[in-house]
């Protein structure tokens, strides 16, 4: 031990606090196998112990690949995705709107490609022993576009507005455990919550969390219309589904640390769409960047002279859900009959040609830390046949999916493969496709809907924000005080194998339930020129723009 403890004091706290009680043990379990890397860093990261310290007390090289090439500054990048509307970033829906409001707005947290969560506006986060009380102390230099200092007056309005009981944003259900913002003075606040949550620095980074102006319902409310932020980019021209240019800020608080945005600009170009067209203009040169290629375009991409094709595993998926308090959902043998006759791998192969992982219908992946491998279950369509008879459906049954390719076609692809394998069970399912601007209106109303869940790196926020009775995005209508209560307790505990051993309850309830069919988890691809340098491909697909360059 006396090895080990040498090694302990290797770590340090972004804040300069003691370390946490747990990291001690964590610290032994990396030593001695028990726990991979990526766990370690991922969990100490999360305790307030900087990345570099930790890194470093694995040994690691902190210089890396970084002296390859010298960053190349000035230039204009075309970036091809949707221009959506960029109104509230609370209420944001869709990655490609986040990813805009991105170069302008920043957030407390940063969580990069390894699920590893960094200080970006707050400095330095300490968590309480019993993780109830979290103190954050934010940088002392960053400025907002228009002059005013960001202070913690703004980050209490942000939470304040957040967990608004009219608000329609996510953050209210996933921040509903903060009973109190504290300031302590304009660089020090404190989050009381009223149950220990291990997941905050982390949670701070979802697409729904940059900060704005403590002005921002004062002045309107439309950030496009009034565009403050504390990035390195503004807001120069905007038109929904047409365009989005931001250029570099010469005022930038980061250039003062040498964090100083590359580019000189960044086009955003709406191509509509379909997809072939947006690679036709990557192939002739006429864009940098494609934000989303979909199964159907994979082989073509990699054929392309000077285009590097981008592939992240990542904890997106499809839900094709059923409300449990809907009929005929509302009988539970009716949606076993369902989740029992479906094939989830033939789905992923025939669908996404085999592009992924195999879903196990409770939205827990395989590679998020809280994963436990449960039994399998295996197809049965004797026994999906046998509910539906106990049910009262001796001649099958009539369903409806309503979809909307939110993301491509192969979400209808992947539900025309479902309909056949119900139909040997004697369930004749009807594919309602409907274009995605109606399909997002009426996707958590329809008794069974086919919805794309976004990437989040821990399985409890989802979780969180999909199945917790009451929250915010339930499109299921799940409600279990069961649930709640084993996903609280997971939510608490800092160890990586005790948290993925108590998702073992967890996932079984949801999957017991039957409340889905989670047929897999989609492989993200996305395409870059050869001379787009410094991005890495994010499991979440977040494009930070700032640290891009064009050689």
């Amino acid at each position: 031990m006396t090895h080990l403890a040498a090694l302990h004091r290797k770590l340090k706290t972004l804040s300069g606090a003691p370390l946490h009680p747990e990291v001690p043990g964590l610290c032994a379990q990396v030593q001695e196998g028990g726990i991979d890397r990526r766990s370690f860093l991922r969990t100490v990261a999360l305790l307030g112990v900087s990345a570099a310290s930790a890194k470093a007390f694995l040994g690691e090289d902190l210089i890396g690949s970084a002296l390859a090439q010298t960053p190349k500054a000035g230039g204009k990048l075309r970036f091809a995705c949707a221009v959506q509307e960029l109104k509230d970033p609370a209420l944001t829906t869709w990655i490609e709107a986040s990813n805009l409001f991105r170069n302008s707005l920043e957030f407390l947290t940063e969580v990069d490609a390894d699920n590893i969560t960094h200080p970006y506006l707050a400095e330095s986060w300490t968590p309480s022993e019993d993780l109830k009380t979290w103190r954050f102390k934010l940088r002392p230099n960053v400025k907002w576009s228009n002059g005013d200092w960001f202070t913690t007056e703004d980050v209490a309005f942000n939470f304040k507005r957040w967990q608004d009981p009219a608000s329609k944003s996510s953050n209210r259900t996933s921040f509903a455990m903060v009973k109190e913002v504290k300031v302590l003075n304009e660089l020090e606040f404190e989050l009381i919550l009223d149950r220990p949550v291990l997941s905050i620095p982390e949670m701070l980074y979802a697409y729904t969390c940059p900060m704005v102006h403590r002005k921002f319902d004062e002045q309107g409310g439309d950030w496009a219309k009034n565009p403050i932020g504390t990035g390195p980019f503004k807001l120069v021209e905007y038109a929904v589904s047409r365009t989005a240019r931001f250029q570099k800020r010469p005022d930038y608080w980061g250039k003062a640390d040498g964090n100083s945005a590359l580019l000189d600009e960044i086009a955003y170009i709406d191509m509509g769409t379909d997809v072939a067209a947006h690679i036709a203009a990557l192939a002739a040169g006429q864009v940098d960047v494609l934000y989303r290629v979909t199964i159907a375009e994979i082989d073509l991409v990699q054929k392309l002279p000077n285009v590097t094709l981008l592939k992240e595993n990542a904890a997106q998926t499809l839900v094709l859900r059923m409300q449990a308090d809907q009929k005929p959902f509302d009988d539970i043998r009716v949606r076993k009959a369902v989740v029992l006759a479906a094939d989830n791998a033939k789905m992923l192969q025939l669908a996404y040609r085999g592009q992924g992982v195999v879903g196990e219908n409770h939205h827990v992946a395989p590679f998020q830390p809280e994963y436990f491998k449960l039994p399998e279950v295996k197809r049965d369509v004797a026994a999906a046949k046998k509910l539906l008879a106990d049910a009262g459906h001796t001649n099958g049954i009539d369903l409806e999916l309503t979809l909307g390719n939110t993301q491509g076609k192969w979400e209808q692809d992947t539900a025309q493969v479902l309909q056949q394998s119900l139909a040997e069970a004697g369930i004749r399912l009807k594919l309602n496709v409907l274009p995605a601007a109606q399909y997002w209106p009426i996707w958590d109303k329809v008794p069974f809907g086919l919805t794309y869940w976004a990437h989040r790196p821990l399985a409890v926020m989802t979780l969180d924000l999909a199945y917790r009775s009451g929250a915010a995005w339930n499109e299921s209508h799940f409600a279990s005080k069961e649930f709640d209560a084993a996903l609280d307790k997971a939510m608490a505990i800092v160890d990586p194998k005790a948290r993925s051993k108590a998702m073992e309850t967890v996932e079984k309830i949801i999957q017991d339930a039957a409340v889905m069919v989670q047929p897999y988890w989609p492989a993200n691809f996305s395409a870059i020129s050869n001379k787009v340098q410094g991005h890495r491909a994010h499991p979440a697909h977040y494009f930070r723009m700032d640290r891009v360059w064009l050689s």
